[in-house]
């Protein structure tokens, strides 16, 4: 399901904002009739993603805002978007077309998150007025099918703070880092954080598509070798070139992962 807008960039912060909160509304009016109401993935591009838009903010704290007033509405108060909200990805583009694209099913998914980062809708206001709205991941869990993770954007950042300014390669390092925190997360092991080099390793192989985002195209030969190195060979690369939320970060992954049956720890 899509939706979307011409002249993003041509729009001020409040109407930028409330074109936003119709894209949503639009998807999720679309879905209500169908036999597939849940949504359980949302891809954003938005035009400019760091152009200024006064007052201190730019495009992607503007989007963040129309988000957050359109996941409000539709799947209730904020203290329940752990249970209830998808994941995502927001990039910037060039041009000037807002492009929303939703995946959806016949049941919902369940939230994962990432136990190395603050959940991207408890972010403080640094980030914005409201905060980014979306889970780390979304567990599928068919009856007809083995469990499927849907991996939103990924990057460079613990707690909630950019990691490795300037460094291509200890960016890249730390987003795997994450990939598997979350892939371990789904599996149900809630302290990632002693994950060793080969416990990484056998998380990232659970991968079977990826799409990796870069900023500079200077880098992509530099990180598929890292790519290369770090997932399995049955696994399906996609790049991208794009802006990415923060200005500082490099490099950010999505993908959908077949995890480990989920367990509990002692």
């Amino acid at each position: 399901m899509t939706a979307g807008f011409d002249n993003a960039r041509e729009m001020d912060i409040l109407m930028f904002q409330r074109r936003v909160v119709e894209a949503y509304e639009t998807i999720f009016e679309q879905l209500e009739p169908t036999a597939f109401a849940h949504p359980v993935r949302f891809w954003a591009f938005v035009p400019g993603i760091h152009d200024d838009l006064g007052a201190g903010l730019d495009r992607y704290m503007a989007f963040n805002a129309g988000r957050y007033g359109a996941f409000a509405a539709h799947f209730g108060r904020p203290t329940s978007f752990d249970r209830s909200i998808p994941t995502a990805s927001a990039v910037g583009v060039q041009g000037d077309q807002f492009l929303l694209h939703c995946l959806a099913t016949d049941e919902p998914g369940l939230p994962v998150e990432n136990p190395r980062q603050v959940s991207a809708y408890h972010y403080s206001r640094r980030f914005g007025p409201m905060p980014p709205c979306f889970a780390r991941a979304t567990l599928l869990r068919g009856r007809t099918h083995q469990p499927m993770l849907l991996v939103g954007g990924t990057a460079s950042i613990t707690g909630e703070e950019s990691r490795h300014a300037g460094d291509l390669d200890a960016q890249a390092r730390e987003t795997f880092r994450n990939l598997a925190s979350v892939v371990a997360s789904a599996a149900g092991r809630t302290r990632p954080d002693d994950l060793g080099t080969a416990e990484i390793k056998t998380l990232l192989a659970a991968f079977r598509e990826l799409r990796v985002y870069y900023t500079d195209a200077a880098h992509q030969c530099s990180l598929g070798g890292l790519v290369d190195a770090t997932f399995s060979p049955q696994c399906r690369v996609e790049w991208m070139q794009a802006s990415l939320c923060r200005p500082e970060l490099l490099i950010e992954i999505e993908g959908l992962a077949l995890p480990p049956t989920r367990q509990r720890e002692s």
